[in-house]
């Protein structure tokens, strides 16, 4: 089957997220049996064309110099006409900000899948005092897909009530089988992973919560991994708050050296007040490490009580005593880990490759039925 993707993400792109990295494991594992072409948005120094596990990726649109959208809206622009120029059996089509629906159902007949990878739109009418859901709503009526792929519960209930003559199927993140390791150290820091975002992914509170434990003479080492506009902000508060001997810096992180500081913690805090799904909690709880979340749609369906912490989103004494509790018994701290093991067994991307390759499967046997 020929298979292309429209993904406005890429894996080198320097403010890159989850999204691509799913694109990637999915798609490399589905090469095996398929023909599949990724096309992405052009980003800065980005090549025209690259290879990567038997997948071809390839870039469309353009960027203009102080316009930060128009790699975003050249892709959109772009996306559809390629649709009619490439040939296809079945199109994935990825949902997410800034575009939400690009709408790919009416430039061809075969089926296309929407990807469902996040729902931010509560979180850009905040920052931009637009309509965003509103017009997001609106225009799912009027939509065409095959089906649609979310990731969480939460999000099923949400896009069944969106488009509910059209079959919603959850298929979660993954982490690859080799990135489950059993551990008995239990870690001598507290490990931020995610992209630099400070509202959106709770990163002041994080600072508050640390300036808390700090000023009750309680000295927990934090360690932020990742990158993002919002990065110098944050490192200017850590030296003006007093944090720096505690606080250190990363920089975004990946291969041996991302295993290594996932292994070498005692656990994850994701204070996050928005998450699709939360790979970064996953990926911690594949090294046996518990994670001390926000009790949020979509990350409290991956941390759960049982393996991790769950605190109430902004709730500062609550986030320094949950972690001052857990950095204090690293016993209870090695059981949760092992629990969080157990889970995240379950998320191995082989499987959900094979998951996700039967509902395109379905779909394109039912599109063969329909023209006959």
């Amino acid at each position: 089957m020929k298979i292309i993707h429209f993904d406005t993400d890429d894996l080198d792109n320097p403010l890159g997220g989850g999204q691509p990295v799913r694109t990637f494991h999915i798609n490399s594992r589905l090469a095996r049996r398929h023909e599949i072409t990724v096309f992405t948005s052009t980003y800065e120094q980005s090549v025209p064309a690259v290879q990567r596990a038997g997948v071809s990726y390839r870039r469309l649109g353009f960027g203009i110099k102080g316009l930060g959208l128009s790699h975003h809206l050249s892709f959109l622009a772009a996306s559809g006409p390629r649709v009619l120029r490439t040939p296809h059996d079945l199109v994935v089509e990825e949902f997410s900000a800034p575009f939400g629906f690009c709408s790919l159902p009416y430039w061809t007949g075969r089926p296309v899948i929407l990807m469902v990878q996040s729902f931010p739109f509560k979180v850009w009418e905040a920052r931009y005092r637009l309509p965003f859901e509103r017009i997001m709503r609106g225009l799912a009526s009027w939509q065409r897909y095959k089906a649609v792929i979310v990731q969480t519960d939460c999000m099923e209930q949400r896009f069944r009530k969106l488009m509910p003559r059209v079959e919603v199927h959850r298929v979660p993140c993954g982490i690859p089988a080799s990135a489950l390791r059993t551990s008995d150290e239990p870690g001598g820091y507290a490990l931020f992973l995610g992209r630099i975002y400070s509202r959106e992914k709770g990163l002041n509170w994080l600072l508050d919560a640390w300036a808390d434990l700090q000023a009750n003479d309680v000295r927990i080492p934090l360690r932020i991994a990742g990158d993002g506009p919002d990065l110098p902000e944050l490192r200017r508060q850590v030296k003006d708050r007093g944090l720096a001997e505690i606080i250190s810096f990363e920089g975004r992180v990946a291969g041996d050296f991302k295993d290594q500081l996932i292994a070498g913690a005692r656990f994850l805090v994701m204070p996050s007040l928005h998450e699709t799904f939360g790979i970064s909690a996953l990926e911690g709880m594949a090294a046996s490490k518990p994670v001390i979340a926000s009790d949020i749609d979509n990350l409290n369906e991956v941390v759960r009580r049982q393996w991790g912490l769950l605190v109430k989103p902004g709730d500062v004494k609550g986030l320094a005593v949950a972690v001052n509790d857990l950095w204090s018994k690293p016993a209870a701290a090695l059981e949760l880990g092992r629990r969080a093991y157990i889970e995240a067994s379950q998320y191995t991307w082989d499987r959900l490759a094979l998951l996700q390759e039967q509902i395109y499967l379905r779909a394109a046997n039912q599109h063969l039925k329909e023209i006959k």
